[in-house]
């Protein structure tokens, strides 16, 4: 059964969209962005994560500069197979992000050293499973990460859909400000 979506406030999204942004901010500082009182924020963060909302806080790494391989893996597989195919891939070492996919698909972000690793995982994966079409695509760059749910450098105005890139701060503009 699929849980109902929160009800959010204004002050809640203005909140997670600073977290978005920089999910290190200080409370004193996302409290200055924002005009919401420091207790409310703290209040409200804690509930959003008793809620299950937040689920973690993390950190984004720049993969390439680790000298790792970052791939896009999306996987067909009988449907009888699913689950296995998803418990199997989800113990993984080498999968970073893995999402089930409507129908019998799967998609999963992998991490290999070579291309040696990578080959190899993946005529393991056929396989132990006959059935299993995978297609690699390689991740050269992430031109926009994590940008639903932030706030307009310009305006501050909060934008659902982000803004238009992450990798230069200078076009970090909602439409409104770019026209």
């Amino acid at each position: 059964m699929k849980p109902e979506p929160l009800k959010m406030r204004a002050s809640d999204l203005k909140i997670l969209s600073a977290l978005r942004s920089n999910g290190r901010e200080t409370l004193t500082k996302i409290s200055a962005d924002t005009g919401i009182s420091i207790s409310l924020i703290f209040d409200r963060l804690k509930s959003m994560e008793q809620d299950g909302l937040i689920k973690r806080y993390s950190c984004s790494l720049d993969w390439k500069r680790l000298g790792v391989r970052r791939v896009l893996l999306l996987i067909r597989t009988p449907e009888h197979l699913r689950e296995k195919a998803e418990a199997r891939l989800a113990r993984s070492h080498h999968i970073n992000n893995l999402w089930q996919l409507h129908g019998s698909g799967l998609a999963a972000e992998a991490m290999f050293i070579s291309l040696r690793q990578q080959e190899a995982f993946i005529d393991a994966l056929k396989k132990e499973f006959e059935d299993l079409e995978v297609s690699v695509h390689e991740v050269v760059e992430s031109p926009k990460w994590e940008g639903f749910l932030t706030s307009c450098l310009s305006c501050k105005k909060l934008t659902l859909f982000g803004p238009i890139s992450r990798t230069k701060p200078k076009k970090m503009l909602c439409h409104d400000c770019l026209n």
